[in-house]
């Protein structure tokens, strides 16, 4: 890690003194310099591997020096983080001059190196968190696959069995281009959630950085009742009223029902989606959509009877009744269920996005319907739902 911020401290700290700077490895291998001193990249510096094992700083004259390879006059110092040297830092000049900025440069290299190795280390946390989440939204009820997710589950600090309540959170209604240099950790939406959800048992992901959209499993008491529900709604609001003081802007939240095993946490999570669905395409007027307020089945019948219409029947029909019925199908509920993510869908999918392009022109060429015309594709989704449902029934 000090390797890649060794030239930023040189660089920093040769400001804040006015005297040239070297950073050192481990090995006193100089791996970091001011502008002047770039030359100097590579080589021993041999006054560091006095200091890095006495763990002290140490003065160097200009005779000491003549003995000392790549060594000039000045002050050499360890840089340590966790009390373990890492490596250590040079500042050049008259000894006795430059000693009063030891103990200030030494901080700031430390506190630098100190913030990048948390930033590192919350990056590599994030990037498990995703994929432990990825691994519980895609389980095909493999014995196998439901061994790793709970053994990733532990390895992170989660107890899989606790009942857990999948929230999605959106806060954008059409997807935007994404940024690949922002934080998605660090916007106002994931902190107005953190704020709220901060149980450690609470699972907290970036789910589509496209619409700043984030999946929360949140943790709950096994006896789940009215005061639960009324504690996650006000968690809700909470943050959703943060969000619209801040940036003037309404996130759409879907809460789904508690769930103690990986597949009744997939499921649930599914139906999160579907919440979601009908509060961004407008069948409801609620931007906080709660599965206890509606139940599977009552609500893709109320979004039946807000969508229906002939014209939807016909193509609903035109669907299932093509050769490629099954195929179509399953694209459509996977094209809205990854929010009109195009890379997810094909992930999902498990197909090339130019195949996923094919089938795009196929269906529009069949069943004249247009995916891209999100309003009603969502429509047609929750009716090729309710269609479902009456099939298992």
């Amino acid at each position: 890690m000090l390797k890649y911020v060794a030239e930023e401290i040189a660089s920093i700290t040769m400001r804040v003194t006015g005297y040239p700077i070297i950073i050192t490895d481990k090995k006193a291998v100089i791996i970091g310099a001011d502008k002047d001193n770039i030359d100097r990249l590579n080589d021993i510096h041999e006054a560091s591997i006095e200091v890095m094992a006495s763990g002290m700083k140490k003065k160097h004259g200009p005779a000491e020096c003549r003995k000392l390879r790549g060594t000039y006059p000045g002050i050499t110092m360890p840089i340590a983080i966790h009390d373990e040297v890492v490596g250590s830092i040079g500042i050049r000049g008259d000894s006795e001059e430059v000693e009063k900025y030891g103990m200030l440069v030494k901080m700031v290299a430390e506190i630098m190196l100190k913030d990048r190795i948390e930033a590192e280390s919350a990056h590599i946390r994030h990037s498990n968190l995703q994929m432990l989440a990825t691994m519980i939204i895609t389980y095909n009820g493999d014995e196998t696959a439901k061994s790793a997710i709970i053994n990733q589950g532990i390895l992170l600090g989660f107890n899989l069995t606790k009942p857990r309540i999948p929230i999605i959170v959106s806060k954008s209604k059409s997807a935007k281009e994404v940024d690949a240099t922002r934080d998605m950790y660090s916007t106002k939406v994931y902190r107005a959630i953190k704020r709220q959800f901060h149980d450690r048992q609470d699972i907290i992901v970036v789910f589509d950085a496209a619409y700043e959209k984030y999946l929360i499993f949140a943790a709950v008491e096994r006896e789940i009742g009215k005061l639960t529900d009324e504690v996650l709604t006000a968690k809700c609001k909470g943050m959703q009223n943060e969000i619209l003081e801040s940036e003037k802007e309404l996130i759409h939240i879907a809460l789904s029902k508690a769930s103690s095993s990986v597949s009744e946490l997939k499921a649930s999570y599914e139906r999160a989606e579907m919440l979601l669905a009908t509060t961004l395409s407008g069948s409801t007027d609620k931007s906080i959509v709660r599965i206890i307020d509606v139940p599977l089945e009552r609500m893709l019948i109320e979004a039946a009877e807000y969508y229906k219409g002939k014209r939807l029947e016909r193509r609903i029909k035109g669907i299932l009744n093509d050769k490629n019925a099954e195929l179509f199908e399953e694209l459509i509920i996977t094209w809205c269920e990854s929010m009109f993510n195009f890379a997810e869908t094909a992930r999902r999918l498990g197909i090339h996005k130019n195949t996923l392009t094919y089938r795009f022109e196929k269906i529009k060429e069949n069943c004249g319907i247009d995916l891209h015309d999100f309003k009603s594709t969502i429509s047609i989704y929750l009716c090729l739902r309710i269609s479902r449902l009456k099939r298992r029934k």
